[in-house]
């Protein structure tokens, strides 16, 4: 009887520990619900994203590895090399954007001619789920030849 007893008591308070944080509001971040800033707070309808495309000859985009942007295979890493350089200075993002046309050059993505550090205004819901097929709009930075 006496081992039956401390199994319910610690099955109880196994339940109690999972399921009582929910029931009060966490005074910080904590588990299983989290007040951490970048899971919590809204960020609206439309994103910003800086980014780095390839052009052809033809004028048309050509959507770039995160290898090529930020020479490592880390989408986010890419993501925040290329948004560091469009909140830099002209010379940064020149700089970046020259970066990348090496990169090009050497991968064998010889229908690349150019690229463009950009920043794009997306319908942050839909850019997602792929019903947005081009940004709502595309500011420029900088642009380099790509020289082969």
């Amino acid at each position: 009887m006496r081992g039956r007893t401390l199994a319910y008591t610690v099955l109880a308070a196994a339940v109690a520990a999972v399921l009582g944080p929910p029931l009060w509001p966490p005074p910080a971040d904590s588990y299983p619900l989290s007040t951490y800033p970048m899971f919590s707070i809204d960020r609206g309808a439309v994103s910003q994203v800086a980014t780095v495309v390839g052009v052809d000859e033809a004028g048309e985009e050509a959507r770039l590895t995160p290898g090529l942007i930020g020479g490592t295979d880390e989408p986010m890493l890419a993501v925040a090399t290329a948004s560091r350089a469009a909140r830099g200075t002209p010379a940064e993002q020149r700089r970046l954007c020259e970066q990348v046309a090496g990169r090009v050059a050497r991968s064998g993505r010889d229908e690349v001619v150019a690229v463009r550090l950009q920043v794009e205004v997306h319908d942050s819901v839909a850019h997602v789920t792929g019903d947005e097929v081009e940004p709502r709009s595309v500011r420029v930075l900088a642009t380099c030849e790509v020289e082969r």
